[in-house]
């Protein structure tokens, strides 16, 4: 008898040894990704994430409400076993193997060789910046999974001549787009894929312009309705949850929400930083991705650097190798590694990141606020699929020996990155949180405490609204100020702001100076989070009992 009903044995072994390759090599990453866990939250948007997901909230603009929605039902279901924090780490290092996991099937689907893939797959997954997006809370690592899901379909859809299929990456698109815009880097290869091919007929019919209409027509309105996701937001905003970032509770705040409108415009021209410093910041970050552990200091370094080279010259090989083994795939994957790297320089328009352009740059020219190199993560999962492909290729030609050592080569950022990406070793696995800890613990009974950065604000959010620690204390954050809706926020539910100062911005000493009026008016001690740079405090603080 088959294996299968109306399938024959020797198919059905084909189809099991297919998803060998991709099953191990995202066991494996899962393996890493899981040891090297952050337990709790980390800095920077994490504590935000975590909190948001928490209360079904909205984090900052455009708001990633599909994330917030599948992170509450997955931590949900795992924060009994695990606690709530590591449930929502796990979410990220489960979508990034399973990520890399769907590009090892297409790699060894479009060019027949198995080993080359799995090298190129467990490659791309330990490229650093892939990494430490896979073991904290970072929407960033479910966006890498729905790019591989954007292309796996396109290449069901060529493979089935279905216009059906183009319909569901319609679909995927529109729930990119609710989840996070870097997700859609991936959907011009994945339609070029979807709807070309090598020869005559190769890739999806349209049946003429009437089909061809319709089944535009019927893709829109399916990323319609994937995009409707957003609504989310404008439905929950009413409630007012914990975290309300933009409180996108009319039409036209969750437009500009959507639009970022808080953050101001963001033109492709003028360009923040010259187009070769945003290029070479780029290289920057490529330098980073295969030996951090060496050397985790910006400059190029005689330790980290040449392993870097080596990779380079492999991702090469394998760059050449793929173009003869399947030309059509290699057209799809090159699109996709120019619209990651080239075309998210143009269209983010980035500044320079902190560590780059010193000495090259103006005077006092403004940097962006934190290293930017998860937004090529995308880019460097290219280069490792071809990189591992190059190792492969280069080393397999002395026999089985050969593929070892190939599988060697590309498993050595393992040992090369991990002292640099490892969040589970204290003091870091517990840095975040003992830093939000150090400010709302020691704050007085209902205490207002001025917060003046992401780092300050989101672990406090999270051991709030997730550990329900200190909910008394009332966390201020300073830049945020300058929103009305923030202004609103604070009027609305701690009675900090009256309503003139609300509706009409007047510079943050005025308005730092009013919320300590009211403080002083309420009984409530005031408290400033010690920096190295922050707005002046006015008098009223001061007498109210900063600290």
């Amino acid at each position: 008898m088959s294996a299968s009903r109306g399938v024959s044995p020797s198919a059905h072994d084909d189809r099991l040894a297919s998803i060998r390759a991709p099953l191990a090599v995202a066991a494996a990453l899962l393996t890493a990704y899981v040891l090297t866990l952050a337990p709790t939250v980390t800095y920077w948007d994490s504590g935000e994430f975590i909190a948001a997901a928490k209360t079904l909230g909205i984090p900052h603009p455009p708001g990633t409400p599909l994330y917030v929605m599948i992170g509450n039902v997955w931590a949900r279901l795992l924060a009994p076993l695990v606690g709530y924090g590591y449930a929502m780490n796990l979410l990220s290092a489960v979508s990034t193997a399973a990520a890399c996991g769907i590009f090892t099937w297409l790699m060894a689907k479009w060019t027949r060789d198995r080993w080359a893939a799995a090298a190129g797959g467990l490659l791309a997954g330990l490229m650093s910046s892939v990494w430490l997006s896979a073991n904290e809370t970072e929407v960033y690592a479910p966006a890498l999974l729905v790019s591989g899901c954007l292309l796996l379909v396109a290449e069901l859809a060529r493979d089935k001549r279905d216009p059906k299929w183009v319909i569901l990456i319609g679909y995927l698109c529109g729930l990119g787009w609710a989840l996070q815009l870097s997700a859609l880097v991936a959907a011009p290869a994945a339609i070029l894929l979807a709807v070309t091919g090598g020869r005559a007929g190769d890739g999806v019919s349209f049946a003429g312009r009437d089909g061809g209409f319709r089944l535009g027509a019927s893709t829109l309105a399916m990323a319609a309705l994937g995009a409707s996701a957003v609504l989310f937001m404008l439905v929950r905003a009413q409630h007012d949850p914990g975290v309300n970032q933009g409180d996108p509770r009319t039409w036209y705040s969750l437009v500009d929400v959507i639009t970022r409108e808080q953050y101001g415009p963001m033109p492709i021209f003028p360009r923040q930083a010259p187009v070769h410093i945003q290029i070479g910041n780029l290289f920057e970050y490529a330098d980073w991705q295969l030996a951090l552990g060496l050397a985790p200091d910006a400059p190029p370094s005689w330790l980290r650097t040449p392993f870097t080279v080596a990779y380079a010259v492999l991702g090469g090989v394998g760059f050449v190798w793929h173009r003869r083994a399947h030309n059509r795939s290699w057209r799809v994957m090159s699109v996709l590694f120019v619209c990651a790297t080239l075309g998210v320089i143009a269209y983010l328009n980035m500044k320079a990141g902190p560590s780059y352009g010193h000495g090259f740059l103006p005077e006092g020219a403004k940097h962006e606020a934190r290293e930017r190199d998860y937004f090529f993560a995308l880019a460097f999962v290219c280069w490792g699929l071809w990189a591992g492909a190059g190792a492969m290729h280069v080393l397999s030609r002395i026999g089985g020996v050969g593929r070892v050592g190939a599988i060697a080569v590309v498993a050595l950022p393992v040992v090369l990155n991990w002292s640099a990406v490892d969040r589970s070793r204290e003091p870091l696995a517990s840095a975040a949180r003992d830093s939000a800890m150090k400010v709302l613990g020691p704050a007085p009974h209902r205490a207002v405490v001025f917060a003046y950065g992401d780092n300050d604000t989101y672990p406090g959010w999270y051991l709030q609204q997730v550990e329900g620690k200190r909910r008394d204390v009332t966390l201020v954050t300073v830049p945020l100020l300058g929103a009305r809706w923030y202004r609103a926020e604070l009027a609305r539910r701690e009675k900090l702001l009256p309503p003139e100062i609300v509706e009409s911005w007047r510079g943050f000493e005025k308005t730092i100076g009013a919320i300590c009026k009211s403080a002083a008016r309420f009984g409530r001690p005031v408290v400033a989070v010690p920096v190295r740079e922050r707005p002046p405090i006015p008098q009223e603080c001061e007498d109210a009992g900063s600290g």
